[in-house]
C-alpha cells in the first residue's frame, strides 16, 4: 500500500485515522489487551489476595501462634502481594511503551496497509529506555506542577503545544528529551486552535462517548451488578466510611453521604473507562502521528525525521511479515 497522502484537515485526519484503526482493530485489540487487562488484573491478585489473608487472619492466628506476629503479617502479606506487582508492573511498562510504539504502527499500516510484528515497533522505543524513562518522567513532574490551581491555564495551553511529544520521539530519533518538548512546541505553533479542535473531537468519542455506551453494555449484560457486588462487600470491610461521611457533614451538613453501593458503582465506572480509553489508544496514536506529519513540514526551521532508521523498521517488519506468511 502506498504512503497516503498528508492531510492537514481536521475531518481528513479523523476519517483517515478510523479507516486505518477499524480495518487493523483485531491486530490493535490483541497488541493492548495485556497492557490493559494485565493492569486490572495484577491489581485484583494484590488487593484481593490480600483481602482473602485479612479476612482469614484470626483462623490462622488461632490455628498457629506464628500468625500472631507483626513481622510475620507483614512478610506474608509482601510474599502475597508481589506476584500481583510484578504482573501489574509488566503490563504498566508495556502499557507505557505502547504510546510511543502505536505511532510507528500507524506510520506502517500507512506504509504496508497492514500493522505486524508488534517486537519490531517496541523496540523501536525500548532501545531508547533510558531516554523514554526520562520523557515519562518529565511529563509527570510537568503533571504533579498542573495539580496547582495557579497553573491550570498555564497546563492546559501547553498540553496542547505539548500533545506531539511522543511522535517527536518516536519518528526522529535524534532529539533530546528537552527537544521532544521544543519540537513538538514548534509544530502546534501556528496551528493551535486546529490542534484544540482536533483533541476535543477525539477526547470526546474515545473518553465520554464511547465510554458511556461501554457502560450501558455493562449494564445491559448485568456486569455491572456482577462487579459491583465484589467492591461493595470490600469497601464495607476496608474502608471507614462512616468516619469520612461525618468528617463531610461537618463541613457542609447538606452533602450527599457516600455509601458503599455508590463507591463500588464509580469503581465499576473507572474500570469502564480504563478498559475503553486504554483500548481505543491506538486510535489516538494514529490520528495524532497523521497530525504530526502532516504539521510537521510546515513547522519553522522543522527537521525532516530520520529517514535512514525508519526505512530499516519498516523492511525488516515486511521481511519478518513475508516470512511468517510463507
Amino acid at each position: 500500500m502506498a504512503r497516503a497522502k498528508e492531510n492537514n484537515s481536521i475531518f481528513g485526519i479523523l476519517i483517515e485515522g478510523v479507516k486505518i484503526y477499524c480495518s487493523n482493530f483485531l491486530q490493535f485489540t490483541q497488541y493492548m489487551a495485556f497492557p490493559v487487562l494485565g493492569q486490572l488484573l495484577g491489581l485484583g491478585l494484590i488487593f484481593g489476595l490480600a483481602g482473602l489473608y485479612t479476612a482469614y487472619l484470626p483462623v490462622l492466628i488461632e490455628k498457629s501462634p506464628a500468625f500472631n506476629s507483626f513481622s510475620t503479617i507483614v512478610a506474608c502479606v509482601i510474599l502475597i502481594t508481589v506476584p500481583g506487582m510484578i504482573f501489574f508492573l509488566k503490563a504498566f511498562w508495556d502499557f507505557l511503551v505502547a504510546y510511543g510504539a502505536l505511532n510507528s504502527m500507524a506510520d506502517s499500516a500507512l506504509n504496508t496497509g497492514r500493522v505486524y510484528d508488534f517486537p519490531a515497533h517496541n523496540s523501536l522505543i525500548t532501545q531508547r529506555t533510558f531516554k523514554y524513562v526520562g520523557l515519562w518522567f518529565l511529563i509527570s513532574l510537568l503533571s504533579l506542577i498542573a495539580i496547582n490551581p495557579f497553573f491550570i491555564i498555564i497546563a492546559a495551553v501547553l498540553f496542547i503545544y505539548f500533545i506531539l511529544v511522543f511522535q517527536v520521539f518516536t519518528f526522529e530519533d535524534d532529539v533530546s528529551i528537552l527537544g521532544c518538548f521544543r519540537r513538538s512546541m514548534e509544530i502546534i505553533k501556528g496551528n493551535f486552535a486546529r490542534t484544540f479542535i482536533l483533541m476535543c473531537i477525539i477526547g470526546f468519542f474515545t473518553h465520554f462517548l464511547f465510554v458511556e455506551g461501554f457502560s450501558v453494555l455493562f449494564d445491559f449484560a448485568r456486569i455491572t451488578e456482577l462487579l459491583t457486588k465484589p467492591f461493595e462487600n470490600w469497601i464495607m470491610t476496608n474502608i471507614p466510611l462512616d468516619g469520612f461521611n461525618n468528617w463531610i457533614l461537618n463541613l457542609n451538613p447538606r452533602a450527599e453521604i457516600l455509601t458503599p453501593t455508590k463507591v463500588a458503582d464509580l469503581f465499576v465506572y473507572q474500570i469502564a473507562f480504563f478498559v475503553v480509553t486504554g483500548f481505543t489508544l491506538p486510535l489516538r496514536s494514529i490520528c495524532w502521528t497523521l497530525w504530526y506529519k502532516g504539521l510537521n513540514t510546515e513547522a519553522p526551521a522543522a527537521k525532516p525525521a530520520r529517514k535512514s532508521n525508519a526505512k530499516k523498521l519498516d523492511k525488516n517488519i515486511i521481511k519478518r511479515a513475508q516470512r511468517k506468511e510463507d
